[in-house]
């Protein structure tokens, strides 16, 4: 984290305005794009909340038939953030960053931990940017289990041991997933195609999955 900000983002804080800069606002959107894919994503997209979509039955997903990072991760169900409330809490913001890595089903368990490491690095570094830019309630959901991303085999020391707090306090966070964001039709209604890819998809499917997070802004 500390070798991305030395490299990709500005370290003196913009004043706090009493309004959103509207202009400010989409040049740094347009910004943002570019500095998501300097940070490896495969594509960004400017999303408003007609295209953020959330669904409480997404976590249940999660339970049924059970994920195997369920209830093992302080980020991941029941213990993450209910759908409802994040529904209500979602409604202020105005604009975000969709973001999306894309990879073989084929791809080496060391290239996938590497993978889903990245996606939440690239997403608090940007969600970094976006506060000392001024938008300081900017807030990022990541993709997929932060416990399996960051953590690997490990267990969550959040849930373990938690006087010791998370081991990776400014990385970790929910998934989409976990606190109901439909990520399908979230996707679909920026313009990205995705298919659901279970075990025996076609071949054409497994070599064009999806990995997907959000930073909301403003």
């Amino acid at each position: 984290m500390e070798d991305l900000k030395a490299k990709y983002l500005r370290f003196r804080p913009v004043s706090i305005e009493p309004e959103v800069n509207e202009e400010r606002l989409a040049a740094d959107l347009t910004r943002y794009l570019a500095l998501a894919r300097k940070l490896g994503a495969s594509d960004a997209a400017i999303v408003d909340p007609e295209s953020w979509h959330l669904d409480p039955r997404v976590p249940l997903k999660c339970a049924v038939p059970r994920c195997r990072n369920y209830s093992t991760c302080a980020n991941c169900p029941p213990h993450a953030p209910k759908a409802g409330e994040i529904a209500t809490i979602i409604g202020r913001y105005r604009k975000g960053i969709l973001l999306r890595w894309q990879y073989r089903r084929e791809t080496s368990r060391q290239e996938g931990a590497a993978l889903r490491r990245a996606t939440y690095v690239a997403l608090a570094a940007l969600e970094s940017a976006a506060f000392y830019d001024g938008y300081y309630l900017a807030c990022g959901f990541g993709s997929g289990s932060c416990r399996l991303s960051l953590c690997g085999d490990g267990f969550c020391q959040e849930i373990t041991e938690p006087h010791k707090g998370c081991r990776y306090p400014l990385l970790a966070r929910p998934s989409m997933e976990a606190v109901g964001f439909d990520v399908y039709q979230t996707a679909a209604r920026a313009g990205w195609i995705l298919h659901p890819a279970g075990g025996g998809c076609p071949e054409d499917i497994a070599a064009n999955l999806s990995r997907i997070a959000i930073l909301l802004i403003a």
